[in-house]
């Protein structure tokens, strides 16, 4: 039940997070600069209801399922409208935006933190709960990358309304699993908790590495036309690079990736994956094929799963859980605002602008990396008892 709700609520989030800059700038025609400080503003507010979200669950653990149903009808009934509304200007385009946003705060917390319980004994379960996590988010990408194809307004309405209602279906399945288990949302730790709930050199790291590789994902839809597989208008390609990104992404659930009892062995191998991921991403400066395109989705679903099967070692309860997602999500933004730094005010890079947007890519995932390093970032001092 827990993967079959991870798909609907992540329905949402993928098609946001895909699908929102691209309609705007393309179907829509909102300047880049503006389209990516809305992206941002919607996902600084998001992260900020996550945090509140997160430090409310740990007081008030019995109303987790009242407020995300709540949440959750609210989010599918919004969501379509921070595309809809473009014609009626930014302010009302904002507006949509940021009640969507601290909607879907309401459900997302409360599902993500059902995972301190469910996977804290078990390493196994916890990686098994991120593989679980990782084949549903891919499952409603494939939505959202059909989605690029559309080209008009009409079929764009018809595509974020559909998107909205099967959220709202699927997604209201966790909400029996909230109400008969709301203890999983207690913090375990009853002495002293971390101010943030999380190693801060991994919180870093993630965030960093999310920077790079969201915003180099998007950039692939804004490819110039010289290299394979290049956005071009009218081309649906757009379409071909996120279904390949999308099956790197699924692949990286079939990883062989054991933890062990300390999570000094999960930071190595999350250090290690973003290292390849920065690899990976500088190659792109030289050419786009479809293996590079797996690759990359491979290294963000691998980056992204080793993650989430680190929380229920490292996180205090629901609050390292709103604040990791609240880290992720403002990295997110600060992608897309990368992107549109990129772009500038043209809807395509120009071939030296998209290898120099690349190589930084790379470099910064190597950042991630180094930060990762297990040897850098001290559990003992955060209060976690390492073997």
């Amino acid at each position: 039940m827990y993967g079959i709700a991870h798909v609907g609520k992540s329905l949402l989030w993928t098609a946001s997070d895909l699908l929102t800059l691209y309609l705007l700038v393309s179907v829509y025609r909102v300047d880049p600069i503006f389209a990516g400080a809305l992206f941002l503003a919607g996902l600084a507010a998001n992260a900020l209801a996550d945090l509140g979200v997160g430090i409310w669950l740990e007081r008030n653990p019995q109303h987790a399922a009242r407020m995300a149903g709540g949440a959750l009808v609210l989010a599918a009934v919004s969501f379509p409208a921070t595309v809809l509304l473009a014609p009626y200007g930014l302010a009302v385009l904002l507006g949509a935006t940021l009640v969507f946003r601290v909607a879907y705060a309401g459900c997302d917390v409360p599902h993500n933190a059902l995972m301190t319980r469910l996977g804290e004994r078990s390493p196994e379960r916890a990686t098994w709960l991120a593989r679980v996590r990782t084949v549903g988010t891919a499952l409603a990408s494939v939505s959202a990358a059909l989605g690029v194809s559309g080209s008009g307004r009409v079929a764009t309405a018809h595509l974020l309304w559909g998107i909205a209602g099967a959220a709202l279906l699927i997604g209201s399945t966790m909400l029996p699993l909230l109400a008969a288990f709301p203890s999983v949302l207690r913090d375990r730790q009853r002495g002293r908790v971390r101010w943030i709930g999380l190693p801060l050199r991994f919180l870093a790291a993630n965030v960093i590495g999310i920077v790079a590789l969201g915003a180099l994902a998007k950039a692939l839809l804004h490819m110039p036309a010289g290299l394979p597989y290049g956005m071009v208008p009218t081309a649906g390609k757009g379409t071909t690079i996120l279904v390949l990104l999308i099956v790197g992404r699924s692949a990286a659930a079939l990883i062989p990736i054991r933890l062990g009892s300390s999570p000094r062995r999960g930071l190595a191998l999350l250090a290690g994956a973003y290292l390849t991921a920065g690899i990976v991403a500088a190659g792109f400066a030289w050419s786009a094929p479809p293996a590079m395109l797996v690759l990359l989705g491979l290294a963000m679903g691998a980056t992204n799963l080793i993650g989430w099967a680190l929380l229920p070692a490292l996180a205090q309860g629901p609050r390292g859980y709103g604040v990791y997602t609240m880290a992720s999500k403002l990295a997110l933004g600060a992608a897309g605002l990368a992107l549109a730094g990129g772009l500038g005010r043209v809807p395509t890079f120009t071939p030296d602008a998209f290898a120099g947007f690349a190589i930084l890519a790379g470099l910064t995932c190597a950042t991630a990396a180094l930060l990762a390093t297990p040897r850098l970032t001290s559990l003992r001092r955060d209060g976690l008892s390492v073997p």
